[in-house]
Parts: C-alpha cells; sequence; structure tokens
C-alpha cells in the first residue's frame, strides 16, 4: 500500500444479512433506485436478492399559499409513485 492508501486491519462485516450483535440491520425491505449504479442502485443494495415494484399513492401537501398574517393553507394532493423493495 502507498502513503495516501486506506489500510483495514479487520475484514468489514456483511451489510446484507441483519446482524443485531453489531447493529447491522440487513437491507431486507429497504427501499432502493432501480435505475442507479451506485450504492443505492437495487442490483448493489439488494445483494442480488432482487426487489420487488409497487406503485402507492402518496397524500401530500401542495398549492401552499402564504395568507397575511402568519398562516399558510396547503390542499391536500394524491399521486402516484414507483417504489422498489429489496426481498
Amino acid at each position: 500500500p502507498g502513503a495516501k492508501d486506506l489500510v483495514f486491519l479487520e475484514h468489514s462485516p456483511g451489510f446484507c444479512e441483519r446482524n443485531p450483535r453489531l447493529g447491522i440491520q440487513g437491507t431486507h425491505g429497504r427501499q432502493c433506485n432501480d435505475t442507479s449504479i451506485g450504492v443505492d442502485g437495487c442490483d448493489l443494495m439488494c445483494c442480488g436478492r432482487g426487489y420487488r415494484t409497487q406503485e402507492i399513492t402518496v397524500v401530500e401537501r401542495c398549492a401552499c399559499m402564504f395568507h397575511w398574517c402568519c398562516e399558510v393553507k396547503c390542499k391536500l394532493c394524491r399521486t402516484q409513485k414507483t417504489i422498489h423493495t429489496c426481498l
């Protein structure tokens, strides 16, 4: 290793499976991004186990307006979202 290389003295524990003794939650049930190649991507985060895709309805505040003085009023909007969850 070079002067700027990071050296690990112990093996890093696996993050895929739950390990309560080490405080590792595992990735089962976590939401992932099916188009990302980064650490949030389903392929990497789900550790090759695959993922489930589902459509959900989300209710959020929207079209918020400030009313003088000191009040914000919003509507409630329903939107459909696609989420991906590790198996």
